[in-house]
């Protein structure tokens, strides 16, 4: 399958970040660098991914089949930009409730590498989750492509399915990264539950809105595996 230009550069890119700084943490070299670059490299991809989904979703509705089906592309755009926004603070402040009761996801607190940080928790994390939101949208598109009308139920709960399986490869790297540390250093069952649970209801609200039905880019599906490769790799390092 042939992709434009850009989109082969944007994944070539991710890869070689990704995996470039697996290694190094694997190597134990530029690490103080890396620590620099967490929070950037999280709100950049979160912003390449919005921006890259924006586009992908204006030229489907500007190209449909179907031009007097659905929502036009101005109106596409102006909900998903909201929606974005939205869960970019909501991910912000569910985090800030988790840290404060340890209700949500279970006792945990932030370490220093995701800099800077209000009131304990760090500016990039709500970008994190509209990026890990988006790469699983990405991924169930092309999962359930096969079926011709997939309900909301199902594709919202294979998109937190996906959240899900990333959160098991990246929680404990995050804690060799110092992004967070948990209590008595194990990860409550109860976490991957509200990841699931939050997961579900972002992707959810966000089919509702009916612009979640663009052809997202491979981008967004090759920034899941690249993390994935990332977290792998920490993992498997001393």
């Amino acid at each position: 399958m042939h992709y434009p230009k850009q989109e082969t550069i944007a994944v070539v890119l991710i890869y070689i970040f990704m995996l470039a700084g697996g290694l190094w943490h694997a190597l134990d070299i530029l690490q103080a660098e890396m620590r620099l670059l967490a929070s950037p490299m999280i709100i950049g991809l979160g912003l390449l991914l919005f921006g890259d989904y924006l586009r992908n979703l204006h030229f489907e509705k500007t190209n449909s089949k179907a031009p007097g089906e659905g929502l036009n592309a101005k109106q596409a755009a102006r909900r998903f930009v909201v929606w974005s926004i939205l869960v970019v603070l909501f991910g912000f402040l569910i985090e800030l409730a988790g840290v404060k009761t340890g209700v949500v996801f279970g006792r945990y607190r932030y370490g220093g590498t995701l800099q800077p940080a209000l009131a304990e928790v760090p500016l990039a994390i709500g970008f994190a989750w509209l990026a890990m939101l988006l790469c699983s949208g990405a991924l169930t598109a092309r999962v359930l492509s096969h079926v011709k009308t997939p309900n909301l139920v199902l594709q919202a709960g294979v998109i937190a399915g996906f959240m899900l399986l990333f959160d098991f490869f990246m929680e404990p790297a995050a804690m060799k990264l110092n992004y967070w540390q948990w209590q008595d250093g194990a990860v409550p069952p109860r976490n991957y539950l509200a990841w699931f649970v939050t997961g579900y209801a972002l992707a959810f609200s966000g089919l509702r809105t009916q612009f979640w039905r663009a052809q997202t880019s491979i981008i967004s599906v090759h920034a899941y595996i690249a993390q994935l490769g990332y977290f792998s790799i920490v993992n498997l390092a001393k």
